[in-house]
């Protein structure tokens, strides 16, 4: 979906190989693997960054997303390029710890997902969505389950991005 919306670099994090390698062929052009010290995280997170990062969808938060926040702190007397995070999950941790200066010179800003967002924006992406879907531009991976099976279904953490359709 971000390459559809006209992002020119995606950069991807997680700590599953397996799921980083499938992102990367989905057109991430580069993946950073979280499951490694704290230093080896700053610095992917700054190798990775080319000309700064424009947007953070941050589904992780927690651990990854401290490290990154204070990975874009500036380190000579700079202001940082604006970078726009939008706060969606917490997957990698409910809380994490900030330190001023991560907002005060990095360019950092937070928000979260839900942010501005009324039932027109979301029909209209949602159509977007539909009509990608349609075209074929936006593909997913689906298992389809019977309705009757619902209950086994949810609890199910096999999925691995794959998306679960329940069937009538």
């Amino acid at each position: 979906m971000a390459r559809l919306l006209g992002a020119g670099r995606i950069v991807a994090t997680g700590r599953d190989d397996d799921q980083l390698r499938e992102v990367q062929a989905l057109g991430a052009g580069t993946v950073i693997n979280t499951a490694v010290s704290d230093e080896a995280l700053a610095q992917a997170y700054l190798d990775a960054r080319g000309d700064g990062y424009d947007i953070v969808l941050d589904y992780l938060w927690g651990r990854p997303s401290e490290i990154l926040l204070r990975a874009l702190v500036p380190r000579s007397f700079a202001f940082g390029k604006p970078t726009r995070v939008v706060q969606i999950g917490e997957s990698a941790g409910a809380g994490l710890t900030l330190a001023a200066s991560s907002l005060r010179t990095s360019g950092v800003e937070i928000y979260g997902a839900a942010k501005g967002l009324d039932p027109r924006t979301m029909d209209e992406v949602y159509q977007r969505i539909v009509a990608w879907t349609r075209s074929g531009e936006l593909t997913f991976d689906v298992e389809r389950v019977p309705l009757s099976d619902i209950e086994t279904a949810w609890r199910r953490t096999d999925l691995k991005g794959r998306r679960l359709v329940v069937m009538p």
